[in-house]
């Protein structure tokens, strides 16, 4: 089938694809060929996805009761598109006690999709039209980017945290809001027009959990020029620090405006389940509520899959003394080794309380320090084979040098992983920085990427294309001359766009 065969529409999706297909190569190398002890020693060990792998045992058992693998005729037929109302109602009851909410949580107020990204999509498509932007902290989430720029067309707006502490700071990368309202009044003086903020708590990848105060200053912000604020809350359940205190927007008594705050949850991270894809949406906001309705027709969990799921977040007992503390058992013994290992090699990480992951600090093996060489050494962990994420080009980070690194794996990836970082950081220190054998060093910077899901993947696609003039840069690079099919079919693309305009 021929591109012009297709709508403009696709062909720009398909253009800013063709225009970026190492992105990809680099991930799908790391899904096509993992590392396993046996079968597969010499594969990649990733420490680049935000999946937690160390429950399976547990909910191998668990998803074998005969009250999980009930099946009822109600399960094959269609149902209420945004979940049926046990499962809402369930999942109310559940949030209402984990988020310690301030009171009960309504399930007519609640929607189901499958899964966080989607969700924020829908969010997005109804409180925005393509071109408004939504503010959001850097470093962050990558994925983001496509949740609401790919077909919502929403753009985001960077408010960049960075190691250099600014008046007031306690901690680098903090976030103050300040530094919200100076990025408010930047993007406006630019003639944009913001219609919210985007926050993730706990966060992704620093793990910080913003406090009660933070999260007000915030709100009363936005209230004041009529802002959203949409609050992905999708690791409340994993903090494994047990003096750590987290607050859910929801627990909140006196929400300046609550018709505009958008609570957004799944079971992805917290439940160790990503392929369960189930995301959860709680607003008041009749009118958002409403179009969440209409749109999520694209996005219903089969019946089965919210028969499982009610069944479990229905299991307090299971979820209090059996899955909840093994949980965070294994999580704290997993991040202690990865400290431990990155401190002998003097590698500094990132004091926080959450997440599945550890912001580290490799400034000093990368040297001289700029964004080109945090590549370099990214593309030396791919050729040892690990894989962990650089902040700037999956986070958009302001400042080169910082990597996430997700400990939430197997054990024996977790050991061999590190000692294959080991062997990188040391050939560093001996030799200095210096491309692996056989990289390509006309390659744009876009080749050494993580893939953090097909979500991630497409979340940077859109971040690097919401860079102005990105996309022209970036197709006229040497790499085209390695894809030269991909080029032809991208200049297709683009004198098909060209042709017609906006229409």
């Amino acid at each position: 089938m021929a591109s012009n065969d297709l709508s403009g529409r696709v062909q720009k999706i398909l253009a800013r694809l063709q225009a970026n297909l190492l992105i990809s190569d680099v991930g799908w190398k790391v899904k096509s060929c993992p590392f396993h002890p046996k079968e597969s020693p010499e594969g990649i060990v990733d420490f680049g996805v935000s999946e937690n792998k160390l429950m399976f045992d547990v909910f191998e058992k668990k998803l074998a009761e005969p009250k999980i693998q009930k099946l009822a005729p109600h399960m094959l037929f269609y149902d209420v598109m945004a979940g049926n109302m046990r499962f809402r109602g369930a999942l109310a009851e559940f949030l209402t006690e984990r988020l310690n909410a301030a009171k009960p949580l309504d399930p007519k107020n609640l929607r189901v999709c499958n899964g966080a990204g989607p969700m924020m999509e829908l969010v997005a498509t109804s409180i925005g039209d393509p071109g408004d932007c939504l503010m959001m902290p850097m470093p962050c989430y990558g994925g983001v980017f496509w949740d609401v720029g790919g077909r919502a067309e929403i753009e985001v707006v960077p408010v960049h945290l960075t190691s250099k502490m600014e008046e007031g700071d306690t901690r680098p990368f903090q976030l103050t809001a300040k530094k919200i309202e100076d990025t408010y009044n930047k993007a406006t003086a630019e003639g944009k027009k913001i219609v919210g903020i985007l926050l993730i708590n706990p966060h992704n990848p620093l793990g910080d959990i913003y406090s009660a105060e933070l999260i007000m200053d915030i709100l009363n912000f936005c209230h004041k020029h009529s802002l959203h604020v949409i609050m992905d809350e999708i690791y409340m359940m994993s903090i494994f620090d047990t003096e750590a205190k987290f607050t859910s927007v929801l627990s909140l008594p006196n929400i300046p405006d609550p018709q505009r705050v958008h609570m957004v949850w799944g079971f992805a991270k917290d439940f160790c389940m990503s392929g369960m894809r189930c995301g959860v949406l709680y607003s008041v906001n009749e009118a958002v509520n409403k179009a969440v309705d209409a749109l999520v027709y694209f996005n219903m969990i089969p019946g089965p899959i919210q028969h499982i799921l009610t069944e479990i977040v229905l299991d307090k007992e299971w979820l209090d003394k059996v899955f909840i503390p093994t949980k965070y058992s294994r999580m704290r013994e997993a991040r202690s080794y990865m400290c431990d290992k990155l401190s002998a090699l003097g590698i500094p990480v990132r004091k926080s309380p959450s997440g599945l992951y550890i912001w580290a600090d490799f400034r000093k093996y990368i040297q001289p320090l700029t964004p080109e060489n945090e590549l370099v050494l990214f593309e030396k962990f791919m050729d040892a084979g690990v894989y962990l994420t650089p902040g700037i080009e999956a986070f958009n980070c302001g400042e080169p040098g910082y990597f996430r690194m997700v400990f939430t794996v197997y054990r024996d990836h977790l050991e061999v992983g590190m000692e294959r970082i080991a062997a990188v950081l040391k050939d560093c220190a001996e030799n200095g920085l210096t491309k692996p054998q056989g990289a390509n060093a006309e390659a744009p910077a876009s080749a050494n990427v993580k893939e953090e899901s097909l979500e991630d993947l497409l979340g940077l696609l859109q971040g690097r294309i919401s860079s102005s003039g990105w996309l022209e840069e970036t197709r006229t690079q040497n790499w085209a001359t390695q894809n030269p099919e991909a080029l032809e079919q991208f200049k297709q693309a683009m004198k098909s766009q060209e042709g017609s305009g906006d229409k």
